[in-house]
C-alpha cells in the first residue's frame, strides 16, 4: 500500500469536508499529531477506527486503500486489488517472524476483508447503501402516507398524518424524499406548499388539532427560530415528523425517521438547514447518543 498516497488522499478529503485536523482528531478520539502522521504518510489509521474515518470523509474502504476516488463500475476490481495488497503486507510481516505483529495483521486482514466483501455484496444487490432521491411530485403518494408502496410504507411506526394525503391540487414549491437502507431503513422528506389564504387557515386548523408532542432535548433540539411549529410527532429513538410555517401562507412538512440514535443519510446535504430544528444533531457522534 502506498502510505504517502493514502495520506494525501486523507488530507484532500478532510479539506473538502472543511474539517480541521483538530476537529477530525476530536471526532476520532485521537491526537492532532496522529492525524498529521497519517496525512504525511508516516503512519496508517488503526483498523478499529477505519470505518468511522471513512464515514466522516464520505469515502469507502476501497477508496481509502487506493488513495483515490473510485467510479462505481471499478469498485469490484479495486476490491480484489486491495485485498491482494493486504495479503502481501501480511506475508511481508510474517517473514519478519514477529508473532505479535503477524497476529495484528491477521486481525486487520479479517476486518478489512469483511468490509470489502460487504461493499461488493451491496453493489451486487443494487447498492443498498446508496441514497435514493425522489423529487417527482407524481410519486408523492407512492412514498408518503398509508398508501405508500412497499419499502416506503412502514416508517418504523412513525405516522405521516401531518403530511397532506394528496398534493394533486396544491401549489407545491419543492419536494424531496431521500431513502437509505444502510442496515436499517431511514427516511428524510420535505414538502413545501404555498396555500391561498383560505386554504392556509384550514390547513393550520387541521395541524393545530394534530398537536405538538414533546420534542425538546431529543438530539439536541431546542426549538425553531425561523419558523413557527404547527404540529409535531416525535420519538426519542425514531426521530421527527413535523410541520412549520413562515406565517405567510407557506407550510413546510418535514420527516426525519431513523434508528440507532443517528442518521446515515447526510441530511445537511439534502435539506435546507433552515427547515431543521435548532440544535438538531443526528450525526454518528452526536452528544445525545453518547449521553444515553
Amino acid at each position: 500500500m502506498n502510505q504517502e498516497k493514502i495520506g494525501k488522499f486523507i488530507a484532500t478529503c478532510r479539506k473538502e469536508k472543511k474539517i480541521t485536523q483538530k476537529e477530525l482528531a476530536e471526532r476520532l478520539e485521537v491526537s492532532d499529531r496522529t492525524i498529521g502522521n497519517w496525512e504525511n504518510g508516516r503512519n496508517m489509521p488503526d483498523y478499529s477506527i477505519l470505518k468511522e474515518l471513512c464515514n466522516i470523509l464520505d469515502i469507502d474502504v476501497n477508496e481509502f486503500l487506493s488513495g483515490e476516488k473510485i467510479e462505481e463500475n471499478d469498485i469490484q476490481t479495486h476490491s480484489i486489488e486491495n485485498l491482494d495488497l493486504i495479503l502481501k503486507e501480511y506475508y511481508k510481516m510474517k517473514k519478519q517472524k514477529n508473532m505479535f505483529k503477524s497476529i495484528a495483521i491477521i486481525i486487520g486482514i479479517i476486518a478489512i476483508s469483511l468490509i470489502v466483501v460487504f461493499n461488493c455484496i451491496f453493489i451486487f444487490m443494487g447498492g443498498l447503501n446508496k441514497d435514493e432521491v425522489i423529487t417527482d411530485t407524481n410519486k408523492y403518494q407512492e412514498v408518503i402516507g398509508v398508501n405508500a408502496n412497499n419499502k416506503y410504507k412502514d416508517k418504523w411506526g412513525m405516522s405521516e398524518e401531518i403530511f397532506p394525503k394528496s398534493i394533486n391540487e396544491l401549489n407545491v414549491k419543492d419536494f424531496k424524499m431521500v431513502y437509505l437502507d444502510a442496515w436499517d431503513k431511514q427516511y428524510l422528506s420535505y414538502l413545501v406548499v404555498d396555500y391561498t389564504e383560505n386554504e392556509y387557515e384550514k390547513e393550520v386548523e387541521r395541524l393545530n388539532k394534530y398537536g405538538i408532542e414533546d420534542y425538546t432535548g431529543y438530539y439536541g433540539v431546542t426549538g425553531f427560530t425561523n419558523y413557527k411549529l404547527l404540529a409535531m410527532e416525535s420519538d426519542s429513538y425514531q426521530g421527527f415528523v413535523y410541520a412549520i410555517t413562515d406565517g405567510n401562507n407557506r407550510i413546510i412538512y418535514v420527516e426525519m425517521i431513523f434508528c440507532n440514535y443517528f442518521m446515515d443519510i447526510k441530511y445537511n446535504e439534502h435539506i435546507p438547514h433552515e427547515y431543521l430544528p435548532d440544535g438538531f444533531d443526528a450525526t454518528i457522534n452526536n452528544s445525545y447518543r453518547k449521553n444515553l
